[in-house]
């Protein structure tokens, strides 16, 4: 019996090269092997056919199962993903990649804890495979477990000290600490090690914009949406570059993409109603602020910028109701207090106001300066703001 071949995985489920068959199937493996053939060309409804019938003519080839899964996951059919994986399991339980890529599959479905205990399952089997740990690591970051991620992404870029994906995962999570130096360095090896890492570019992109480097930023997301020209938050934060450097015309088109390319982030739309702000098209700018409280109800951002835009309209009761639902979802919102105590000082509620200043004050004390022209308002008036 010949051996069939086998697809190799890393990060995400990708294929190695095989051969076109140039005969028609006789065979379990060659159903396999033209399933794997069509599978590479991206003919996935061809590569599930031969899947199924590979199986059908040999129920304990496991490969075949193996990529079925994959096939299926691809397609969107995760419960018939997971019954394949299984089935190479129960099939090889001596094999990683069953619990290997399975991990995988409950990764993008949202089940770390699945996840890391599938490839805590490989790890023993394969103690040697980097991308076991790197995997792990990133189900133990989503997990919100750093410290042991990172002891993962270590072992990955000592037993592999030119796998690029690890530098950039531990890179994320040293970004996701703040510790901003840290995960610039791990981008920036990322990149040299694989220039075409999109993903490394993206993610060293919002770094540097983090830092107010929007010239590095717009070059590193330039360079990532031509590699990517689908990823929306491409788009998205070389949008924020631009308008942090005062371009709103190019942070709307950037915007624009993104909104096209995901119409779902509500993020995208709180950013974009802000360049329109800035451009005065305020309509524009309600409609998206709107569309992004529909979107997310539970986004306190959203329904501070709507409030900003209603204030500066003169629509002082609705914005009056945006402070207050964002103080309500993030009572750690300096600006909502701060905007709502103008509205109310406005309104003649001194003590009201008052109170509000002041949670606005302790929150962010650099408030104080920009407030001080309303705490005199109120010294006028008589009262005596806090301190």
């Amino acid at each position: 019996m010949r051996t069939p071949r086998l697809i190799a995985f890393v990060m995400l489920l990708v294929c190695a090269q095989a051969a076109f068959a140039q005969e028609a199937p006789r065979d379990a493996e060659d159903f396999y092997n033209r399933g794997l053939d069509r599978q590479t060309a991206g003919d996935l409804d061809g590569a599930l056919a031969d899947y199924d019938e590979a199986v059908r003519r040999d129920p304990k080839l496991a490969q075949a199962y193996l990529n079925r899964a994959n096939v299926r996951l691809a397609k969107g059919d995760a419960q018939g993903a997971f019954a394949d994986y299984t089935k190479v399991i129960e099939l090889n339980p001596r094999d990683f990649m069953g619990y290997y890529n399975r991990g995988v599959a409950h990764i993008n479905s949202g089940n770390y804890e699945a996840a890391a205990a599938d490839f805590d399952a490989a790890q023993r089997l394969n103690p040697g495979a980097a991308m076991i740990y790197v995997n792990r690591g990133f189900a133990r970051q989503l997990k919100g477990d750093y410290e042991a991620a990172l002891a993962d992404y270590n072992r990955a870029i000592e037993l592999a000290p030119q796998l690029s994906m690890a530098y950039n995962n531990r890179g994320s999570l040293h970004q996701a600490r703040g510790a901003l130096d840290a995960a610039l360095a791990d981008f920036n090896r990322a990149v040299e090690l694989a220039p075409g890492f999109a993903r490394a570019l993206l993610n060293r992109g919002v770094v540097r914009g983090a830092r107010a480097d929007h010239a590095g930023a717009i070059a590193d997301l330039t360079r990532a949406v031509e590699l990517a020209p689908e990823d929306a938050e491409a788009y998205y934060h070389r949008g924020t570059s631009h308008q942090a450097l005062g371009d709103f015309d190019r942070a709307l088109a950037d915007f624009d993409r993104a909104i096209a390319l995901d119409p779902q982030s509500h993020g995208y739309y709180v950013q974009r109603g802000v360049a329109r702000q800035a451009k005065k098209d305020l309509a524009g700018a309600l409609a998206d602020f709107d569309k992004a409280v529909e979107l997310n109800p539970g986004d306190a951002l959203a329904y501070v910028n709507r409030g900003l835009l209603r204030q500066e309209r003169g629509l002082a009761d609705e914005a009056l109701r945006d402070f207050t639902q964002a103080i309500a979802l993030d009572p750690a919102s300096a600006p909502a207090y701060a905007n709502r105590g103008i509205i109310r000082l406005q309104k003649g509620l001194d003590a009201q106001a008052e109170q509000d200043f002041a949670e606005a004050i302790r929150l962010d004390p650099s408030l104080k300066a920009s407030l001080e022209k309303y705490l005199a308002e109120m010294r006028k008036r008589g009262a005596k703001p806090r301190q």
